[in-house]
């Protein structure tokens, strides 16, 4: 007993010493922008696609600390993320997604965007795409969305997404250790009111009210506090988050603003990272929209399993789950011993391990487990901890046979559950690539055209690219104005685009965000001076009708 108390003491101060050494290895104040790991600033427009915005800035980061790239030539497609996460049903018989997702109709670019249609993306190997196949147009939707099928599957780039994790908002180290090894987060917050003060810009919201707008987190300042113009405002603490927004370079801080850890409108902060390969990669994988809830069973669920069936030839080298925070999981694989036990025999392969933070994680087995088209195998993990399944509901789509999990004292399928759809565990295979037809893809006025060869089985492509044909403008006309500026534009004769510039009466051009933002001060100070004159005018008001009351009282015309 004594042993043990002693070994627990151990255990326990080797712990506290080392959150105190996490805690101390971060500075107070931290800027991933000025190292380098930052993508500009840019600008989503007249759409609600900030979510987008967000999470590729995250994405871009981390390719960009990994080496694959710099900040000056990484630039992969909020259009593409944003298109096939908000039209993200899977009508392919073939697919295991099959019968998961919706679609939408209509100008989709301003409908606005959840974590969960984004996770469903990203999960599902159909989120990232380069820029200049599918450019983002802020102003002119026309060229963006109803991408086709065999886009989903074959954008063209070799960047998967690897871990999705969501921070607990308290656990500030968290989040900071992230941003310092993959470069941002993406946290959502109320943009409801923003100033700017001598230190760049400050969000300050004073109640707790929705969420509603993504940015990117890209360093912090434990001891910020506003100063100059806003120095006056109350913050319950020091201490502010450094955010990218995607509003231009003209807005705020060149683009940047501060985001007070203390701001009660913080939703929610997520963290991305990515994985590169020329390989041949196959997702195995029943999730196409993963909205996960506890398991529902009695008995208690300790063990959880996914049935799949080989497609072609290969090794299965990586696992993929999904984890609620604080649980120790162990993933092993399987081949199948024709009994129904998912787990009989013995593990070829594991991975895993403590996992503090919320997510889906791809991990590395401890060696590759061969597999021939046909083979029926069981990815199994076990959890410390809450487990979670898929929730069924009418977006979901489950079949017999596919998902199981361990519960008073035997596997039960999940299928026999009205609650409860798939289960949250995936298996990577590499295998050899199997190129189809050439596709002819024409070149548009922004985006490349290409001869292209798709693997059918990953997706992955052999391309020739045709380069881009550029706009042909017409003549600049004035359409309207803009505060004391003069509005022009000018239409692409090919496609339709429309640019849009600001002129002074002296013939100097500004960006619209420039002139909007001076006029937005204009009416700020014209309003205050007009509440002021109300004031005043109210009180002269009011003291001249208890002057003329009292008179007319005097004159016997009031009781």
């Amino acid at each position: 007993m004594k042993k043990l108390l002693l070994i627990f003491t151990a255990v326990f101060t080797a712990f506290i010493f080392t959150v105190t050494a996490y805690a101390d290895t971060l500075p107070r104040t931290y800027n991933a922008a000025e190292k380098g790991y930052v993508t500009p600033v840019k600008n989503q427009g007249d759409y609600g696609t900030c979510a987008a915005f967000s999470t590729v800035s995250c994405l871009e980061s981390d390719y960009i600390m990994q080496g694959y790239g710099t900040k000056d030539n990484t630039d992969f497609s909020e259009a593409y993320l944003y298109w096939f996460s908000i039209n993200n049903y899977w009508d392919d018989e073939n697919s295991r997604y099959n019968g998961d997702g919706f679609s939408m109709e209509g100008n989709v670019f301003s409908m606005g965007l959840n974590e969960l249609e984004l996770f469903s993306s990203l999960k599902t190997d159909t989120a990232i795409a380069y820029e200049k196949d599918f450019p983002y147009s802020p102003y002119n939707n026309f060229n963006m969305g109803d991408y086709s099928e065999i886009e989903r599957v074959s954008s063209g780039c070799n960047v998967r997404v690897k871990d999705v994790v969501t921070f607990d908002l308290d656990d500030r180290d968290a989040v900071k250790q992230w941003v310092t090894k993959h470069g941002g987060a993406s946290v959502m917050f109320n943009s409801n009111q923003f100033y700017h003060g001598d230190n760049g810009t400050v969000a300050v919201n004073k109640i707790k009210i929705i969420s509603n707008h993504a940015v990117t987190i890209v360093g912090w300042d434990d001891d910020f506090m506003p100063q100059g113009r806003f120095s006056g405002l109350v913050m319950r603490e020091p201490g502010a988050w450094y955010c990218k927004n995607s509003w231009g370079p003209d807005w705020g801080d060149n683009g940047y603003f501060w985001l007070p850890y203390s701001d009660p409108t913080i939703m929610s902060i997520m963290g991305y990272s990515v994985t590169v390969s020329n390989s041949c990669e196959s997702r195995y994988s029943y999730n196409a929209l993963p909205d996960y809830t506890q398991a529902p069973f009695s008995g208690g669920v300790t063990k959880t399993a996914n049935r799949f069936t080989a497609d072609t030839d290969g090794v299965i080298e990586k696992v993929a789950f999904y984890t609620y925070a604080g649980s120790d999981v162990d993933v092993s694989i399987y081949k199948d011993s024709g009994d129904g036990i998912p787990d009989s025999g013995r593990a070829l392969a594991s991975a895993g391990g403590h996992y503090d933070t919320e997510g889906y994680y791809t991990e590395t087995l401890s060696n590759t487990v061969k597999i021939n088209e046909g083979d029926v195998f069981y990815v199994v993990a076990r959890y410390s901890g809450e487990i979670p399944l898929e929730n069924a509901f009418s977006l979901t789509s489950s079949n017999a046979d596919e998902s199981f999990v361990y519960a008073g004292g035997g596997w039960t399928d999940t299928f026999d559950n009205d609650f409860v759809g798939n289960c949250a565990v995936d298996a990577i295979i590499k295998s050899s690539h199997t190129y189809g037809e050439t596709r002819h893809k024409d070149p548009t006025c922004t985006a490349v055209g290409y001869d292209m060869r798709t693997c059918e089985t990953c997706g992955k492509v052999k391309r020739t690219d045709i380069p881009a044909k550029g706009h042909s403008f017409g003549e600049w006309e004035p359409n309207g104005v803009l505060g004391r500026y003069t509005l022009y534009v000018r239409t692409c004769e090919e496609c339709g685009e429309i640019e849009i510039i600001c002129m002074d009466a002296d013939g100097n051009k500004v960006s619209v965000e420039k002139a909007t933002a001076e006029l937005k001060e204009e009416k700020s100070i014209e309003g205050m001076r007009i509440n002021a004159v109300t004031a005043i005018t109210s009180v002269i008001n009011y003291t001249s009708d208890i002057m003329r009351t009292g008179m007319m009282t005097l004159l016997g015309q009031y009781p």
